[in-house]
């Protein structure tokens, strides 16, 4: 009798251990290629809600496209590049 309670003990606690595999996340929304570009106030304000969100600034304009925080990159002047300011937490044209 007491072999048979150690043996349901350790069943129990092996059907309790075991672990479910977590879901992955769902895939992230496709982007628009023809979604209007965001203005550079809109980038600025988009980095201030990831900032808020994250504790921590994107590291490129991208994250926040893919992220959906902005429609997409835009395209920047001929010549020309965005930049993250990490610093002032704000987009500036280079």
């Amino acid at each position: 009798m007491r072999l048979y309670i150690i043996a349901l003990l350790c069943v129990t606690s092996l059907v309790a251990c075991k672990r479910q595999k977590p879901e992955p996340p769902p895939p992230p929304p496709p982007v628009d290629v023809n979604a209007k570009e965001p203005t550079l106030a809109e980038m600025n304000e988009a980095i201030q809600v990831w900032f808020t969100s994250r504790g921590r600034p994107p590291e490129n304009l991208e994250d926040l496209a893919k992220a959906r925080f902005i429609s997409k990159v835009p395209t920047p002047p001929a010549g020309r590049q965005y930049v993250i300011d990490k610093e002032k937490l704000r987009v500036v044209l280079q």
